[in-house]
């Protein structure tokens, strides 16, 4: 399941080029079993964004619900990410 909720499995990657990222920890916490048949929904989110000068650290929480609205998964993936120039203006 945590596989279906990293970054990567989703449309993020086509914004960020695989060369200006790396998965730097990943932690979750399954709360509720799951069962062949369950239909469930993935949820990533922006949590925090740490600037450095060069690199920055982006955290998302990635979240699992079954079909019942029921939280059968919580975690985390924070990722280095390399910073781009802001565009200019205008």
């Amino acid at each position: 399941m945590t596989a279906e909720t990293a970054a990567n499995a989703s449309t993020a990657p086509n914004a960020v080029p695989a060369s200006s990222h790396a998965l730097c920890e990943q932690r979750s916490r399954f709360l509720r079993p799951v069962y062949a048949g369950d239909t469930l929904r993935c949820l990533l989110e922006v949590s925090e964004l740490v600037p450095g000068r060069t690199t920055g650290v982006l955290a998302m929480r990635s979240t699992v619900h079954n079909q019942r609205g029921e939280l059968v998964m919580d975690g985390e993936q924070r990722y280095l990410l390399k910073r781009r120039t802001p565009l200019a203006a205008g």
